[in-house]
């Protein structure tokens, strides 16, 4: 017997299902994908059990003939395609010719079509890549796909499935993409029973952004329209303006002749054109379509067609920050220049001791080494650094780790460090005995912002205000699973949110410490957080869930910006050594160092 053999076409149906199928929401990509191509204006999908049970895709395209029915279900039949050459001018959607036997090879699969000068349709039924039986039909001109029972006989990719409503969210999310791209067709979606997004054709794409995507962003954004015609090149769509950004890249939405796809050539050049303009970290809100000549762009690198490659990716690139760039710039030509008050129309009062302490404290070593320092005593620390430590505070030491919370707002440091002045708005200079002290403001309000919240959220009844007029947010999918998962521990740690109708919550009270004015982007942002880094906490002192918070409440966003007051920056230190790690900020970043006076003095002598 040959140890080589040609595989039967029902093995590689199924081997072609691994690359292309992945999931749910892949059947239902290249399904839609076809619909598109067969001039469809209405599009339906039900799914049962996320996909898993039922797929079900109507249209009332120009359908197929019972021949050319047959044959969209045998391997690489394709109507998109003739010779070699046809893949540099491809400007269809599903043109490789296996989606529907891949498909059909792992499902119970029902094919139902009709075009509009027959009479009657014809109705084809395959299992597991077998076919057993085709017969005529009645039903209006188009095509109606049944996936049923999704790898039926392929239980190891069916394990690998996650759960209901997580198949489901990626499914509403590819749904809209493909309702972004294509605002003439309507789409229907509806799941066991329930439509979860109906839009007629719209007129616009911010018609659309706000009927299926987000009502409140839609006014945020601002229509772009760029052209190179050298480079056959034009842009379209909307971004948002500044200020309006999230925590991760979720809602950086990238078409590229109308296909939803991911690139990271699109992806950096909108994220340098906002540069300086968002905080680091931070991402904006964008619908772009970038419309390019086919031979330029290779769709074929990824079985899903989900990644693209450009020909020439730096023209790409330098087309695309051009033109957000001038967009963003043309939307506020008369931005005002911060101007700096000269110190002298500012009176600063004379540089004075907070409390006076005793002039003789233990120097440290190694004042820099945040490694070190963190690893001593807080007393330690608080001696290293010119203060001395109250009662309550060498109490700490005794403690274990495990039994310490963040240290009592009543404890009472002594400081003799004396502000002098203030770099840059944002670094604050400070005289100890031992030298000179230079501390980052921002990493230091975020220490004392970190520990509040997290003696906050440790407590079995946390203050909280009640909000006279509740704020409603709109999320996607993915995100209200997340929030529906977490619901209860959130109310129970100073919010009150509840559900508001599909995907819509009402937040009724907000945490003593979040301000009003960001609730919303800083539930975005813990939502987000909670999504990606799921259950795994990065300190074994407190639960996943106090940390999340605790994180997202240092945002950059959260702190005034505005010029400090000495008379605030004279206090910062004793804040700041209130806390049980005032040597770096919950990132890990060092907070101040010190440069001592015998160091300065071999500079100068």
């Amino acid at each position: 017997m040959p140890r080589i053999k040609i595989l039967s076409d029902r093995v590689a149906n199924q081997i072609a299902a691994g690359e292309v199928i992945e999931r749910p929401v892949a059947v239902i990509k290249e399904l839609i994908e076809n619909s598109i191509d067969a001039k469809a204006t209405r599009i339906s999908i039900e799914i049962n059990n996320g996909g898993k049970s039922l797929i079900k895709i109507s249209d009332n395209g120009i359908g197929m003939d019972e021949d050319e029915a047959l044959l969209s279900l045998e391997r690489h039949a394709t109507s998109k395609l003739r010779e070699a050459n046809d893949l540099n001018e491809i400007t269809s959607f599903g043109f490789r010719g296996e989606a529907l036997p891949s498909i059909a090879s792992v499902s119970q699969f029902t094919l139902k079509t009709r075009t509009k000068n027959s009479i009657e349709g014809i109705e084809i039924n395959v299992t597991a890549g077998k076919l057993l039986s085709q017969k005529a039909c009645g039903m209006p001109h188009g095509t109606i796909i049944d996936v049923k029972n999704l790898f039926t006989g392929v239980p190891a990719r069916r394990k690998f499935l996650k759960t209901e409503n997580t198949e489901s969210a990626h499914i509403y999310f590819a749904v809209r993409l493909f309702a972004l791209a294509h605002p003439h067709i309507a789409f229907e979606l509806i799941d066991t029973g329930k439509i979860i997004l109906k839009s007629a054709s719209c007129s616009s794409l911010n018609d659309r952004i706000s009927e299926i995507w987000n009502r409140n962003i839609a006014k945020d954004l601002l229509p772009i329209s760029a052209e190179d015609k050298n480079s056959n090149l034009k842009i379209n769509g909307l971004i948002a303006k500044v200020g309006i950004d999230r925590s991760t890249r979720r809602e950086m939405i990238f078409f590229v002749n109308n296909r939803p796809v991911d690139n990271r050539t699109l992806s950096y050049a909108v994220l340098d054109a906002y540069m300086g303009q968002i905080p680091k970290g931070r991402f904006p809100v964008v619908f772009l379509f970038l419309t390019i000549d086919p031979k330029d762009v290779d769709v074929n690198i990824h079985p899903t067609k989900k990644e693209i490659r450009f020909r020439d990716e730096a023209s790409v690139r330098q087309f695309t920050l051009q033109a957000i760039h001038a967009k963003l710039e043309a939307s506020n030509p008369h931005r005002i220049q911060k101007q700096n008050n000269p110190s002298s129309e500012i009176p600063e009062p004379s540089p004075t001791p907070i409390i006076a302490t005793n002039q003789h404290q233990e120097k440290s070593e190694d004042t820099v080494s945040v490694a070190n320092d963190s690893l001593q005593q807080p007393s330690q620390v608080i001696k290293n650094y010119g203060l001395e430590p109250s009662p309550t505070l060498k109490a700490l030491d005794r403690e274990s780790p495990i039994d310490k919370q963040t240290p009592s707002s009543n404890t009472n440091i002594k400081v003799n460090w004396v502000y002098l002045h203030t770099l840059k708005e944002k670094y604050a200079v400070y005289q100890t005995p031992e030298g000179i002290v230079l501390l980052n403001i921002l990493r230091a309000k975020q220490r004392i912002r970190y520990e509040e919240v997290l003696a906050q959220v440790s407590k079995s009844r946390p203050s909280k205000q009640d909000l006279i007029i509740p704020i409603q947010i709109e999320l996607e999918p993915l995100a209200a699973t997340t929030l529906e998962s977490h619901l209860n521990q959130l109310n129970d740690y100073g919010f009150t949110i509840e559900s508001f109708g599909k995907n819509f919550y009402r937040i009724l009270s907000i945490p003593d410490w979040l301000k009003i004015n960001y609730v919303e982007k800083f539930t975005l942002d813990l939502i987000d957080q909670l999504r990606t880094r799921g259950g795994y906490s990065k300190s074994p002192k407190q639960s996943v869930f106090w940390e999340q918070i605790a994180q997202s409440s240092i945002k950059d966003f959260l702190f005034n910006s505005e010029k400090e007051h000495a008379s605030s920056l004279e206090k910062l230190p004793s804040l700041l050594f209130r806390c049980e790690e005032p040597l770096t900020n919950p990132l890990g970043k060092i907070i101040f160092f010190e440069l001592n006076w015998n160091d300065i003095e071999k500079k100068i002598n």
